[in-house]
């Protein structure tokens, strides 16, 4: 179980950290903005600091383990249906139905 934990708690702080990371920069680059100091540089340096702060508020995010073993069970709960023993069938002749057909008066 706790095997199978692991790359789920890996997966959710990635995301976590991906979000935090482009939220920093987006506040930080309409900060710059409204300052009217914008350039290549800063923005680069915004993008560097950026995922740095987001790695070290991911490291410290407490992810619900129980949580995840929820939303991952559906999945696991799909198995496939089992089929049936096949068995013998008699074809039973196929009766051709007539259209009937009305006239309008």
């Amino acid at each position: 179980m706790k095997n199978k934990l692991k790359p789920l708690v890996k997966e959710a702080r990635k995301t976590a950290q991906k979000a935090i990371q482009l939220s920093l920069v987006a506040q930080l680059k309409d900060i710059t903005a409204r300052f009217g100091v914008g350039s290549k540089k800063l923005d680069k340096q915004i993008q560097k600091e950026g995922k740095k702060l987001a790695k070290k508020f991911a490291k410290d995010i407490k992810v619900n383990a129980a949580a995840l073993v929820k939303v991952d069970e559906p999945k696991a709960l799909e198995t496939p249906k089992a089929i049936p023993a096949k068995t013998k069938t008699v074809a039973e002749p196929v009766v051709k139905k007539t259209a009937a057909k009305t006239t309008t008066l």
